[in-house]
């Protein structure tokens, strides 16, 4: 319920000028109206009462005063970290000495999924827990309640009315009780933010929980940021990569166009693919014949993707499904499987098309009627 300035200066005890001026300097938190007539929210109203009690104004307004600068020295704290670990730390940081906590769990949050993923999870020494992975929110309806409906939950193990999913995590735990908060990036939850207290159960105040809403807003905005950083580095570096690769392939083009047999040109285009991808190893057939390669990656170090691309009238990739797009009769079919130890950069897929057509051409010196 909100109160217009007259109703708020009656319940406080003051004039409606001295309202006027708390919620110009935001003392007194407001919202304008359309016409920009204040609307005060009648919680903030009486939680300020209580404050003030015997007119002991000047202590509720320094009351306010730290919390104004508590969220300044956040904000900086927090915007000026692009590097997610760094920003989680001090995000995990500020919270659990904020709220006298003893944990906090930054997570990521899918929509499409319906899943959450904990980014980092930190004691109140800033020590980094193990990780773990994404999990199902259909498992955690009040968890999902929170990012859906964008509202904050509380939960103590004692309370008979606690949902019994997080009672049973926070008893696994040893925990006592948890506050949930969603992070907030425009009209989007993006993530969850989870205060766990160790030591006991936690009634927070208005204040409190005000606090932690406008932390959460700050930290959604920063970790939107990060991760905005975070992805264009990952494009630098593809690029860069990308450009090492096309530069190793075009070394490693003579070695198959120059080839004195058909073995050779084989061998050639599999030692190619190693070395200007970094592949694992590569089988290249044509016909009846094939040749590999391995290279200096360890296979066994990663989960191995296999990509395959077929020549035949055109290069296309195998999950394309074969295409006969004019060309030459005579062109040997050749297939080249890559085992790559990460996943396929964009581009890099093209350049085993370009590498499978040149050996193809290279290939038909010397099996000119392989189909």
């Amino acid at each position: 319920m909100f109160l217009n300035v007259q109703r708020a200066a009656r319940l406080l005890g003051v004039s409606p000028h001295t309202v006027r001026r708390w919620t110009s300097t935001g003392f007194l938190p407001c919202s304008r109206t359309p016409g920009g007539h204040r609307r005060i929210r009648q919680e903030d109203v009486l939680e300020l009462a209580q404050t003030i009690g015997g007119s002991n104004h000047l202590a509720a307004q320094r009351a306010r005063e730290r919390e104004l600068e508590t969220l300044v020295d956040t904000s900086i704290a927090v915007t000026s970290r692009l590097e997610l670990p760094d920003l989680l730390r001090e995000i995990a940081r500020r919270l659990t000495s904020l709220m006298d906590c003893q944990f906090c769990a930054i997570s990521d949050y899918d929509p499409e999924a319906a899943t959450a993923t904990v980014l980092a999870d930190y004691d109140a020494g800033g020590r980094r827990l193990p990780a773990s992975g994404p999990y199902e929110l259909s498992r955690y309806p009040l968890t999902k309640r929170v990012l859906e409906a964008q509202e904050l939950a509380v939960v103590n193990v004692d309370d008979p009315r606690a949902d019994s999913d997080e009672v049973r995590e926070l008893r696994r735990d040893g925990d006592k009780s948890l506050l949930m908060l969603p992070l907030v990036f425009g009209t989007r939850s993006i993530g969850l933010l989870e205060l766990f207290d160790h030591v006991r159960e936690r009634h927070y105040t208005r204040q409190e929980l005000r606090l932690c809403r406008a932390v959460a807003g700050q930290a959604a905005v920063a970790l939107h940021n990060a991760q905005a950083f975070a992805e264009l580095g990952r494009a630098d570096r593809h690029a860069l990569a990308l450009q090492a690769a096309v530069g190793r392939l075009a070394a490693s083009l003579p070695r198959v166009i120059e080839a004195l047999s058909a073995a050779e040109v084989l061998r050639a285009t599999a030692a190619a693919v190693c070395e200007s991808l970094g592949a694992a190893s590569c089988v290249v057939t044509a016909a009846d014949r094939s040749a590999g390669a391995t290279g200096t990656a360890g296979a066994e170090d990663h989960t191995a993707r296999l990509v395959v691309v077929k020549h035949a009238r055109e290069t296309t990739l195998e999950s394309d499904g074969p295409t006969e797009a004019g060309g030459s009769d005579t062109a040997p079919v050749l297939t080249l499987t890559a085992s790559l130890t990460d996943p396929p950069l964009d581009g890099e897929e093209e350049l085993l098309r370009l590498l499978a057509a040149v050996a193809a051409s290279s290939l038909a010196r010397f099996l000119p009627a392989a189909r």
